[in-house]
């Protein structure tokens, strides 16, 4: 900053000693120390912001004295280069600011300003962005992952110079940005001049919550109970009444043979034949009723207390990513 100073200084100093001497102003093929300074072939370090500074004072040390059209092609090499160059009218006397006001209407260039680091509550704060027109234009900010379309317009229609455009996190379809890349875009179109210019800046967007319950998987099959029987279950009945029938025919058998007489082994022939067809009918139901009602009853409820117990927790998470905090930082490059 003290190399830059010193180099301003020689500039002013250089430019007043020649107009002083009679000798064409830095425009000219003149060899001055100010042409050297703000060519491409100066041999020192200088940034953005160094050269726009550099062509600011020395614009307006060439207005002072005189230069005015030398004094307007510096002030618009600055706005070129950073639209949002202006003279502090405190510090600059009436005529630097008239050749200013006039080299910006010559010059057309949008501007915007890099995000700055931050957290906001989209509930009750927002985040601004500063954009600027060297001169009146149609103007249209526009908000946008640069990854998915469309973006949310913030702002659309005439500006001049600054302005700040506010933007409470939301997109276009009314829902809370979701953490990545975006981007501000700035498109303008001049009043004066049939000249366009755009710009844009990245920043990140993170969200800070509370930490998220995770919601009760779905039931297994394997933590249900069955609610078909399965094809042998009515086999099985049907074996079952076979067999409790043949155990009866043995017992008939046996009491016929012995002293009972038929009487006593009439009672297990009416078993044994009872048990048959039971079997029969059981075997014939549940091939036509194979549903288990009280497995599905008990299934049923199963289910219902899951998922009240999910849409319990789904309120909870749903009051918790209501508090999202967004964590803006700023970003570079045009992409994730």
């Amino acid at each position: 900053m003290r190399k830059l100073i010193v180099v301003l200084a020689l500039c002013v100093i250089s430019s007043l000693a020649l107009v002083a001497q009679g000798t064409p102003p830095p425009d000219s093929t003149s060899d001055s120390t100010a042409q050297r300074v703000l060519s491409p072939g100066w041999s020192f370090g200088m940034t953005k912001a160094q050269r726009v500074d550099a062509y600011t004072y020395l614009a307006a040390s060439l207005a002072l004295v005189g230069s005015t059209d030398s004094a307007a092609r510096y002030f618009r090499a600055a706005l070129e280069r950073d639209p949002f160059t202006d003279l502090d009218p405190r510090r600059f006397t009436p005529g630097q600011l008239a050749v200013f006001r006039t080299a910006r209407g010559q010059t057309f260039a949008v501007g915007a300003r890099q995000v700055s680091a931050l957290r906001f509550d989209p509930r009750t704060e927002q985040l601004s962005f500063t954009v600027v027109t060297t001169h009146g234009a149609t103007l249209r900010v526009e908000v946008r992952s640069v990854d998915a379309t469309p973006g949310q317009v913030l702002f659309q229609g005439e500006s001049d110079g600054l302005r700040e455009i506010a933007w409470n996190g939301l997109m276009a379809d009314g829902r809370l940005a979701p953490p990545g890349r975006y981007e501000v875009r700035v498109d303008g179109r001049s009043r004066l001049l049939s000249r366009s210019d755009s710009t844009r800046v990245y920043f990140d967007v993170r969200h800070e919550l509370p930490a998220l319950e995770d919601t009760l998987h779905e039931l297994l099959l394997s933590e249900l109970r069955p609610e078909r029987y399965p094809p042998s279950a009515a086999t099985g009945d049907l074996v079952k009444g076979l067999g409790i029938a043949a155990g009866a025919f043995v017992i008939s058998g046996a009491l016929a043979d012995g002293d009972l007489g038929s009487r006593s082994s009439a009672l297990p022939a009416t078993v044994a034949a009872t048990a048959a067809l039971s079997g029969v009918v059981a075997f014939v139901w549940r091939r036509h009723h194979a549903e288990a009602p009280e497995n599905v009853l008990a299934n049923a409820r199963r289910r219902q207390e899951r998922r009240l117990t999910n849409d319990a927790i789904q309120r909870r998470n749903n009051a918790r990513i209501a508090q999202t905090i967004l964590v803006i930082a700023p970003a570079s490059g045009v992409g994730p």
